[in-house]
């Protein structure tokens, strides 16, 4: 048992060089998940120096895992999907369907089983999410229909891994035994998805209801310490229930437990709180990770890693192309999916380290996905910049005509978004403001941090539970999109700690905020506040706003 000396060295070993290689990579304009590999691959047992323990760094992996399971569960919006099911869902389904069909093929071919084909496949069928924003962000295409498709196309690959993870220990029974049917195939499949059902049943019924009451209580005594601490309770509360009870994995509990609470009030204050503790855990995770790798497995098994990476870089981007191009976009459109997906991450990491635990795909195919989630990582930003390359060879071929417009584009370049304003406040001049910001024909995003103001809250506004001196709460905001923020809080402490943020995500925002007292006039003025008004006046002054909001706007 190592003592504690030893496992606060290790881990502030593993962190000093996550830390190091992360900004390496981020000014190389790489992703950082690289960086969180290369340190866990230099205090591994595979590499000369200092060597971490691993089972600690495993441990503490599957932490990680939960976090980050639960996170994805909290994002998670049915509506988000059904705006890009017509191309995400056979999109997904299909580049998965002939993902995993090669690379069976390949493997078996090189002496490896149809099940640790089967295995493999299906984790090099999803990308990685988190590769995925950050390329998309870093060509600014997150925000576009493109990159919606591309998130929303990823949504369903989660999905679909979500599932493969229920089912892998009843994969794992079946590989094992000499005799089985497929009825007794289907009828344990049957029973898990029955088990799934009840706990989905439960936790969306009287889990959700528990949950709220809990919240609620805990939210009116105003303590942001004993609100996170709730947060995490729950989650791994239910992750370890889900699968106590249940038989479930802890990670699809963990998923549970983000669905039942991304659907109360609170989801954006909780997903706010669990951050920071979700992005250290991630980081152990992807150290973990390069850890475990094992270089010599790669050229031990060259041929196979040959043809896995194959499968990601070149099948997995030509069938989303393909499929892309048969839905009737455009050229652009489809490289830029096709390129976006050609890389693997956290998602395959989890389902192959699951499968690793069952004994169904041996240590070295686990090594192997390490290495093609390395080189597929590191070349998606270089493929990003050859786009414009790519896009033209195609041009000059005999599918020339596909690059036209089509009505699918077009129409998506027409409806332009309208204008954002963020309304902080849901108080008696917020709702005020929220109202003539939306009879104007904009869209009012308010954040409130009173619970019975956003419970009682109508319907047809986008209203966020939380702090808005939290980075974090202003992101879900989308802050960086708005082109106005209006302050009704009277709290001018906290107006000015708003304003510090707000500059800090967007400084091109215009802001108009609300004063108790003239005195205070001045810390604001300082800070270049467009427009600066007096309680008393608010009102009136906001009511006045309705014609000139997106004018330049003066000091009354």
């Amino acid at each position: 048992m190592p003592s504690s000396f030893l496992i606060i060295g290790i881990i502030t070993i593993g962190f000093t060089l996550a830390n190091f290689f992360a900004y390496l990579m981020q000014r190389l304009r790489l992703p950082s998940i690289l960086g969180y590999l290369l340190a866990g691959y230099i205090i591994s047992p595979y590499s000369p120096g200092f060597v971490g323990d691993a089972e600690i760094a495993k441990h503490l992996a599957e932490i990680g895992v939960i976090l980050m399971l639960f996170s994805v569960g909290l994002h998670f919006k049915i509506e988000d999907l059904i705006r890009v099911k017509n191309i995400a869902i056979p999109g997904a389904i299909g580049q998965t369907f002939f993902a995993t069909i090669f690379t069976i093929l390949i493997v078996y071919s090189m002496g490896l089983s149809v099940e640790e084909g089967l295995v493999l496949g299906l984790s090099i069928g999803v990308a990685s999410t988190v590769v995925l924003v950050r390329i998309l962000t870093d060509n600014n295409l997150l925000n576009t229909t493109k990159g919606h498709i591309a998130i929303g196309w990823l949504v369903v690959e989660d999905i679909f891994t979500i599932i493969i993870l229920i089912l892998l220990p009843t994969i794992a029974t079946f590989s094992i035994k000499e005799n089985f049917s497929l009825i007794g195939i289907i009828g344990d499949i049957f029973l898990v998805i029955a088990k799934l059902g009840i706990l989905m049943l439960f936790m969306f019924t009287w889990g959700q209801k528990i949950i709220d009451y809990v919240l609620s209580k805990i939210l009116h005594l105003r303590s942001q310490e004993l609100f996170t601490l709730t947060i995490i309770t729950f989650i791994f509360l239910i992750a370890t229930a889900s699968s106590f009870v249940f038989g479930t994995s802890i990670g699809l509990g963990a998923f549970i437990a983000g669905m039942v609470i991304g659907k109360t009030n609170v989801k954006y204050q909780a997903a706010a709180s669990s951050l920071s503790l979700k992005d250290i855990f991630a980081v152990i995770f992807f150290v973990s990770i390069g850890m475990l790798f094992k270089p010599m497995a790669i050229t031990a098994n060259f041929p196979i890693f040959i043809g896995i990476i194959s499968v990601i870089l070149i099948l997995k981007p030509l069938v989303a192309y393909l499929i892309t191009i048969l839905l009737g976009y455009s050229l652009n459109t489809a490289i830029i999916l096709a390129v976006s997906l050609a890389q693997i991450g956290e998602f395959s990491f989890i389902l192959a380290s699951e499968a690793m635990n069952l004994n169904l795909i041996p240590k070295e195919g686990f090594d192997i996905l390490v290495a093609c989630a390395i080189v597929s990582i590191s070349l998606n930003p270089f493929l990003f910049k050859m786009i414009g390359f790519f896009e033209s060879i195609i041009q000059k071929s005999t599918f020339a005509n596909r690059n036209k417009k089509t009505s699918l584009d077009m129409m998506e370049e027409e409806q332009k978004p309208p204008l954002k304003v963020l309304v902080i406040g849901f108080g008696l001049i917020g709702k005020e403001v929220s109202k003539i910001v939306k009879d104007a024909g904009f869209v009012p995003i308010v954040i409130e941090q009173n619970i019975d103001h956003v419970s009682d809250a109508e319907q047809n506004y986008t209203i966020i539970f939380g702090d808005a001196t939290d980075a974090n709460i202003l992101k879900k905001a989308h802050i960086e999109e708005a082109s106005y923020l209006i302050i009704t809080i009277l709290d001018t402490k906290k107006t000015v700690k708003i304003i510090h943020e707000v500059r800090h995500a967007n400084s091109d925002i215009q802001i108009i905020a609300s004063i108790q007292y003239l005195t205070e006039k001045s810390l604001l003025q300082e800070l270049n506040v467009e427009y600066i008004c007096t309680e008393n006046e608010a009102l009136k002054a906001f009511n006045s706003l309705t014609n000139q909001l997106f004018q330049p706007i003066k000091d009354f």
